[in-house]
Order: structure tokens, then sequence, then C-alpha cells
């Protein structure tokens, strides 16, 4: 095996562009990946909520609160993605 590293693709690191589908998921596959995504954004949501004393007060490092908001997107825009196979029905 070659210890030769491959150079690194900026597109790639856009969800838009790493995102592909395994070809044997099906709806309900995709259903399942967006019920346990939806969970997880609410959870960093919540982990959000909880970095500001009564609501409007940083009470962590704003670097923190910007990893919670961009995990959050991330997961959203990956949401985004998988709901359109999430609402195809096999077809019989």
């Amino acid at each position: 095996m070659s210890n030769s590293k491959k150079p690194y693709n900026l597109t790639l690191g856009c969800i838009e562009s790493f995102y592909i589908p395994h070809p044997e998921a099906d709806y309900a596959n995709a259903q399942d990946v967006v019920y346990s995504m939806v969970s997880s954004a609410k959870n960093i949501s919540i982990a959000t909520w909880s970095c500001f004393k009564d609501g409007r007060e940083l009470a962590v490092k704003g670097e923190v609160v910007a990893d919670l908001i961009y995990e959050l997107q991330t997961k959203l825009e990956m949401i985004e993605r998988i709901l359109p196979l999430a609402f195809q029905a096999e077809e019989v």
C-alpha cells in the first residue's frame, strides 16, 4: 500500500458535493437517517441554547457556539439532501 497522499479536493468539503446515497438505500432507510439526524439537530440546538446564561449572556467561549451552529447547519443541509429520497415510496 502506498503512503502517498491524495491531493485535497476542496469541493468535496461541501456537503452537496460529498453526499451520495448508497445504491441499495430506499425511502425507509432515508426516513431512518432523517429521523436520527433531526434528533441529533434538536440535541445540538439544546446544547447551543445552554451556552447562554439566562438566554442572553454568553456563558462559554464564542468558538464553542460557532462550532455548534456549524454542526447544526451541517445536519440541516444533510437532512435537506436526504428528504427527497425519504418521500419516494417504492413503486409496486
